[in-house]
């Protein structure tokens, strides 16, 4: 009786996560924002890159000399991503026009949130910044 409780729920646990909306995966940064994106926001071919875990985030980072995209991702509230942006080095400004709640947090970075998931943008070595973030900020609130 046991064993047949246990396969019934692990099975049910099976159905329930292959039943997620798509949504409800965590897209990783480098399929929000690709190479080519980046080199479509700053003028430089970028290699491929592949994300890795940094913290709570996943993050995947773009070089080319002194020209860098960095991207990460975490899942979160909305509450909880304001509450974060705004705890941010100032000034901490609301950003339109990226089409879901988007912030920049102390100049040189965009922070950006849609359907539960947090993406941070930065831009280094170019000298507009928050141009090239939010370029690339409205493909990644587009792929979410």
């Amino acid at each position: 009786m046991r064993r047949l409780i246990v396969t019934t729920t692990i099975a049910t646990a099976i159905a329930l996560v292959s039943a997620a909306p798509a949504w409800a995966r965590l897209k990783s940064p480098c399929e929000l924002i690709s190479a080519a994106n980046a080199k479509h926001a700053l003028g430089v071919t970028f290699a491929a890159s592949k994300p890795k875990k940094l913290g709570l985030y996943q993050a995947c980072r773009y070089v080319h000399g002194a020209k860098a995209v960095i991207v990460l991702d975490r899942r979160l509230t909305r509450a909880a991503f304001v509450k974060s942006a705004k705890k941010n080095p100032g000034p901490v400004v609301h950003v339109a026009g990226i089409g879901s709640d988007a912030y920049s947090a102390g100049g040189p970075t965009l922070l950006l949130w849609k359907n539960g998931t947090e993406v941070t943008v930065l831009v280094e070595g170019v000298s507009s910044p928050l141009r090239a973030e939010k370029k690339l900020g409205k493909i990644a609130a587009g792929r979410l």
